[in-house]
This record gives C-alpha cells, sequence and structure tokens, in this order.
C-alpha cells in the first residue's frame, strides 16, 4: 500500500508506540519467531513441507526488513495476522495475501501491487499450489492498489490493512511520520500534494470501511484523516 494508494484498534498497541517514529514498527521481542510459526502451520495445514519451501519464507523476511521500509515492515504483518480472523473458508488466500501484498516495495515506482502479485504468482506455483488459490492470491494483493473491495473476502483484507487509518490519535500521527519517511525522497511540496489527494480520496468515500467488523472505525478514521490532511494544507512556518 503506498503513499498514492494509501497504505489497528487495539492490535496497533503491540508495539510500543511511545518509542521514536524510526522503531514504531519494529517486530516486538519474538516477533519474527511467530511469524515464521505462522508460515509453518499455514503450509502444514496445506500439506506442504514447510522446510522444503524455507527459502521462500526467508525471502520474505529479507524484503520486510529493506531500510527504505518505516511502516511496510515485518511488524505490518505481524498487526495483520492478529486482525485476521481464523477459520476463515478462504482462510488459506487470506494468509498469504497478506505475506505477498508488500513483498515488493519500492516507493520511487508505481507498480508494486503488481510486482507483488507476480512474485506471489511465482513462489505459489513452485510451492505447488492449485492455479484457483494462486489467482485468488493475486486478486486479493492486486485489491490494495484501489482498496475497493468486490466481495466479502477482500473487503475483511482490506479492511485490516486500513485498520491503521481508525487508530488513536498518537498511533495514527506516528504512521504518518513513517509514511513521509518512506518518502523521504519527495520534496516538500510535491509530498503534500500527494497525500493529500490520497487522503481526500478517502474522505470522499460514502463509507471507508463496509465490514461490520471495522466499521467502528469510520468515526476515528475521518477524524484522522481530516486532521493529517488540514496539516498539510497548512502553510509551512518560515
Amino acid at each position: 500500500m503506498q503513499l498514492w494508494y494509501l497504505a489497528s484498534s487495539s492490535p496497533h498497541q503491540l508495539f510500543g508506540y511511545d518509542a521514536p517514529v524510526s522503531a514504531v514498527f519494529e517486530l516486538p521481542h519474538q516477533g519474527r519467531k511467530r511469524l515464521v510459526a505462522r508460515w509453518n502451520s499455514l503450509l502444514d495445514a496445506l500439506g506442504i513441507d514447510s522446510g522444503q519451501f524455507f527459502r521462500i519464507l526467508d525471502d520474505l523476511l529479507t524484503r520486510y526488513s529493506e531500510p527504505q521500509r518505516a511502516y511496510h515492515t515485518l511488524a505490518h504483518l505481524a498487526i495483520l495476522f492478529e486482525l485476521l480472523p481464523q477459520g476463515h473458508p478462504e482462510q488459506a488466500a487470506l494468509e498469504f495475501a497478506v505475506w505477498f501484498h508488500d513483498a515488493v516495495y519500492d516507493p520511487t515506482r508505481l507498480d508494486n501491487e503488481e510486482a507483488s502479485a507476480a512474485l506471489a504468482h511465482n513462489r505459489l506455483v513452485q510451492m505447488g499450489l492449485p492455479e484457483p488459490l494462486i489467482q485468488r492470491v493475486e486478486e486479493l494483493i492486486l485489491a490494495t492498489k484501489s482498496h475497493q473491495a468486490t466481495d466479502q473476502t477482500a473487503a475483511l483484507f482490506l479492511e485490516a490493512d486500513l485498520s491503521i487509518l481508525g487508530s488513536d490519535e498518537k498511533t495514527y500521527e506516528r504512521y504518518a511520520r513513517a509514511i513521509r519517511q518512506e518518502y523521504a525522497w519527495l520534496p516538500e511540496e510535491v509530498y503534500r500534494a500527494g497525500r493529500a489527494k490520497v487522503l481526500e480520496g478517502f474522505l470522499r468515500r460514502e463509507r471507508i470501511y463496509q465490514t461490520e467488523r471495522w466499521g467502528a472505525l469510520e468515526t476515528p478514521a475521518r477524524a484522522n484523516l481530516g486532521r493529517e490532511l488540514q496539516a498539510l494544507k497548512s502553510p509551512r512556518p518560515q
């Protein structure tokens, strides 16, 4: 989820938001081990030898630890796994979509979602997964480009990804600072204009959250977005 298409409530409190912004979206102690266990459990449930494909997991862990990331990190994955329902009919598709949705993340390019979906396709084919599951994972990843859901499963995934928008004020401010850090290469005025366009797009929606699971975040999300938008449009201090 990028600046141009943006990238929870209680799970966000797991990650120590009194820390400096550079540390806000880092994993807590033992977090990486829990992610590895999550991956192994997913593969085990599908009858796949997780040891045979550890290199795929290792590549994902490396990607989400890249230096250009301040928000789209391993902690972001951990939070999404905390937020996803368990025992969903499309559990495997949801979990693979989480793993791969930001696997390619270069803030200077506009095709991260397409590249992430292509990577997911390649890796899941290597693992011998059925084509309908692979296609579904790709659909979910590509939906993060616009964050417009066409079905309830996609809505659960996308709205979990957007749940940060409805977090408490302090957490949201740290999130906004982290996004600016990822786009540090952009001049301030260019960033402000682009970011404002994204926020206005969300605020124009009749509803940001369509599902009952996330409906309570609608009001705080609009307050957060409005406050950031006002700051972006305010004159810069001289």
